[in-house]
């Protein structure tokens, strides 16, 4: 006996109009969309205020609910233009709005309550302590970062008020969503702004600490597999999370419609026959033709070696269909193993490489064929040298791509909504149609029936004519027509009751979005807050070596931030004074309590002068809690005054700002905000923090992280032109990545006085204990000097980056 399951929503993304379709004719139960700005696929074809109500109405008459991404950080100058987006957005109808932006959240809870929030991946949440915070904040619904495991989602779903979406399938970042600054540091065009660049698919060289290239497995080492979590469904639907997310705006509404189809009819299996639920060779076939880097479960379950990477290649493989068996004059015979059709687009790997053509002409026994049958031997001519031997790999499947875009080529592709028809036509009464879709009836009515002066109107005819539903998204499934004798009709009469019938119940179909007006939220300004005097800031710094931090007090330092693991083997007698430990912003649940014990042993040993640095959001309130000052970390992505109020909110004490922001953004937010601010002034900044170590492409792995005699030194990743990005492993086996040029703002140290910040921040990496004392000295000078209105004498380093000071980001 069956068992009928509830199914978690099916999200699916629609990065253009034709891809909305893919997604609603395929069976999506919602959809992600974004508007030409304000989202994290600024690449994508994208939605315009204008288009995006078409689009909502087209799939709510579907059944299917839209979710716009405004998925960034917004800067202030941006903030009321983004309000009123959110604002126009929700009167035309959508369902929830995405978001990153803490600050951006705060003010459409306060601004615009009606809206329905979820959190965005980019949030970076990990843990229950982040759910129940974004809880606070107004959302409802939280997007956990890819790296999560399924038995975490589950505590978390469990534990939460919230709903819980994860991802199912589709592309993987390297880093920590929210946490990349990769592109952005590189190239101006942020992920945080949706404009990444995508390095991390670029090839690169992983040097050792004398510079020597390591052997490892390929060059694409920042290139995951795609995510496919087709074979755990059943365990994802017992777990309790509300909706499973399938990636791909910037993908082909072909991509969109084959892989929301699987998708769909799987679960939809699944939901009537749970106990004989399994996974069709077919549905792989389709997964792995419609795009594949290769696929892997991924984090859900708990794979984070290399078994998920795509070392040799970081796009699309396609699917192996055979093998070159001999060339005679550029006459290529293949061995298939696969059927190939003319119109499929092949790839050939050769010795020297590979190169994608269109099969076109193949012949089969000495003529031309449409299909090469698998088994068979197949004969085609290349565009480039190919040799026996050599694999040929499908990347596009012309049957499957002809099938996807009928789904969605018109509006009546896929399954048009069946309708219930109704036509009363008695002499001396209106005519009158009814349509009924489900509970919900559309009404309309003609002209006086009459009897006919000529001839008499017919079922047929009326069928016929009634039953013109094309250019709507409806068609005819059953009849009941009362048709009295010899009673005559207008044809066109006929179609105008039909035509109003149907608009009737698409009325009364969009009845629960239709009292939506604008509310015209207040006009957002940058006020000042705090009166900006022209102090010198305290020079902090922050690395993970006692001896650096030692030799920095010495050289005139503040206050040394501190990893809180580079602490822990340390005798509190031996830890300076002006030692602040730093929490990780990578903190799972179980890791919480402990993280915690070390808040309140700092303030059982400093009162109130204790400090501490945090990373995740979820800790910001429990570290408050504990009576320490609370500082929230860089990561925490504020780029406006008011994700410093959320950040304040939350319980910090001090907010250090984000290193995208500009000198000018620098100084609106650190007049507007409600407490102190600080920024990084010298250093490799952060690109990248991975869940998977970059040290494992060396070799096989024990993951035993602690003792790993890998992470004693420092390795780099080396690009193609020749930069080299310094990558270090913590005690719990994530990668961290640094640029390869530091930041150097001493020249600007004037500007900084200026901006009103009340701390800068010196980054200590791969420099030894000597050169960093110099750095602290020179930049401590430089701000003395910047005072005193005199001269700045040297810069940090000769070759150096002033980041985004005097550009900021798209």
């Amino acid at each position: 006996m069956s068992t009928t399951l509830r199914i978690p929503e099916l999200l699916a993304p629609a990065g253009s109009p034709l891809a909305l379709r893919a997604a609603v004719n395929n069976g999506a139960d919602a959809v992600y969309l974004g508007l030409d700005r304000l989202n994290a696929r600024q690449g994508a074809e994208n939605f315009t205020t204008e288009t995006l109500s078409d689009a909502v109405r087209f799939a709510h008459l579907k059944g299917v609910r839209v979710y716009l991404t405004a998925n960034v950080v917004v800067l202030s100058e941006e903030m009321d233009d983004a309000l009123q987006l959110i604002d126009q957005a929700w009167a035309v109808g959508v369902d929830a709005v995405i978001v990153q932006d803490l600050g951006f959240a705060r003010l459409i809870a306060a601004e615009l309550p009606q809206v329905r929030m979820h959190a965005s991946t980019q949030i970076n949440t990990h843990n229950t302590a982040t759910v129940t915070e974004l809880e606070r904040l107004g959302v409802s619904r939280v997007t956990l970062a890819r790296e999560v495991s399924r038995s975490e989602a589950t505590s978390i779903a469990a534990s939460s008020n919230l709903e819980v979406e994860v991802f199912v399938h589709g592309a993987l970042c390297m880093c920590y969503s929210g946490q990349c600054l990769l592109s952005s540091l590189i190239g101006r065009r942020s992920a945080n702004r949706g404009t990444c660049a995508q390095p991390c698919r670029l090839p690169y060289e992983l040097l050792d600490e004398k510079s020597r290239v390591l052997k490892t497995p390929g060059p694409h080492l920042l290139s995951p597999k795609d995510l496919c979590s087709i074979d755990t469904l059943p365990e994802l639907v017992a777990s309790g999370v509300s909706a499973l997310k399938i990636e791909g705006r910037m993908k082909d509404p072909e991509y969109v419609a084959l892989v929301t189809g699987v998708y769909r009819r799987a679960l939809d299996r699944l939901a009537t026959e749970p106990e004989s639920f399994a996974v069709t060779e077919a549905e792989r076939s389709i997964l792995a033709e419609a795009f594949s880097r290769g696929f892997t479960p991924g984090y859900l379950e708990d794979i984070r070696d290399n078994r998920m990477m795509s070392y040799t290649r970081p796009n699309n493989r396609g699917v192996h269909v055979g093998r070159i068996s001999k060339v005679v004059d550029r006459a290529v015979h293949i061995s298939l193993d696969s059927a190939l059709d003319t119109d499929d687009i092949i790839e050939v790997w050769t010795s020297q490489g590979r190169f994608a053509q269109k099969v076109g002409r193949m012949d089969l026994s000495g003529s031309a064929v449409p299909t090469g049958p698998a088994g068979s031997t197949v004969v085609i001519r290349t565009e480039k040298p190919a040799s026996a031997g050599d694999r040929v790999f499908r990347v596009s499947n012309s049957t499957l791509i002809d099938a996807a875009r009928r789904t969605y080529a018109e509006d009546r592709g896929g399954h048009p909504l069946p309708l219930d028809v109704s036509v009363r036509l008695v002499v001396g009464s209106p005519l009158r149609v009814e349509v009924r879709q489900g509970s919900r009836v559309g009404v309309a009515q003609g002209p006086i029936v009459e009897s006919a002066r000529t001839k008499s109107v017919t079922v047929d005819e009326i069928t016929e004519h009634v039953g013109r539903f094309g250019g709507t998204l409806f068609e005819a499934a059953t009849w009941d027509i009362e048709l009295q004798p010899e009673v005559g009709i207008g044809f066109s009469a006929l179609h105008r009751a039909r035509r109003e019938a149907v608009e009737d119940l698409e009325r009364v179909m969009l009845k629960p979005w239709a009292h939506r007006e604008l509310r015209h939220p207040r006009q957002q300004r940058v006020e000042r807050r705090r009166s900006i005097a022209p102090i010198a800031p305290q020079i902090v710094i922050h690395t993970d070596d006692l001896v650096t931090a030692r030799a920095c007090i010495g050289a005139g330092a503040q206050r040394v931030i501190m990893p809180h693991w580079a602490l822990m083997d340390v005798p509190a007698e031996e830890i300076p004074e002006r030692i602040v430990p730093e929490l990780p912003r990578i903190v799972r649940d179980r890791e919480v309590d402990d993280l915690l014990v070390i808040a309140r042993r700092e303030y059982e040993s400093h009162g109130d002068a204790a400090r501490v640095v945090v990373g995740n959001l979820g800790l910001l309130g429990p570290v408050a809690e504990s009576g320490c000052e609370t500082d929230a970390h860089w990561s925490l992505n504020a780029v406006n005054q008011w994700t410093c109020e959320a950040l304040a909110d939350s319980g910090a004490s001090m907010v250090w700002l984000s290193p995208e922001l500009s000198g000018r953004q620098i100084a609106e937010v650190a007049a507007a905000s409600p407490v102190p601010v600080g920024v990084a002034v010298y250093g490799r900044q952060e690109v990248m923090v991975t869940e998977h170590c970059l040290l494992m492409s060396i070799g096989d792995c024990n993951q035993i992280c602690g003792t790993c005699p890998r992470r004693r030194t420092w390795h780099a990743l080396r690009d193609r032109k020749g930069y080299a990005f310094p990558v270090s492993s913590d005690p719990l086996g994530r990668s961290h990545i640094y640029n390869s040029v530091p930041l150097d703002l001493t020249r600007a140290a004037a500007e900084i006085v200026q901006a009103g910040v009340s701390e800068v921040r010196l980054d200590f990496t791969v420099e030894h204990s000597q050169e960093a004392q110099k750095i602290t000295r020179i930049v401590r000078e430089a701000f003395a000097a910047a005072i005193g209105d005199r001269e700045i004498q040297q810069e940090a380093v000769e070759q150096g980056t002033t980041g985004h000071f005097y550009r900021g980001v798209y």
